[in-house]
């Protein structure tokens, strides 16, 4: 009898955030003042990591305070 051997491929496991989760960042962004479209590169930027967001002026002058 002929033995039949498999390799096993480990696959990168991803975790994702649901529906829920999702809805909670977005109301949470949204009560620290970004607009939808701030919010949408935020989300866009989570889900594919490209396209980070540089720091406004007006997020620096804050941060320096």
């Amino acid at each position: 009898m002929t033995k039949q051997s498999s390799i096993l491929v480990e696959e990168e496991v991803e975790e994702m955030m649901n529906v829920v989760e999702v809805a909670r960042m977005s109301e949470a962004l949204k009560a620290m003042g970004l607009t939808d479209s701030q919010i949408n590169v935020v989300i866009n930027y989570i889900a594919t990591g490209i396209g980070l967001p540089e720091a406004t002026e007006q997020s620096k002058e804050k941060e320096s305070e």
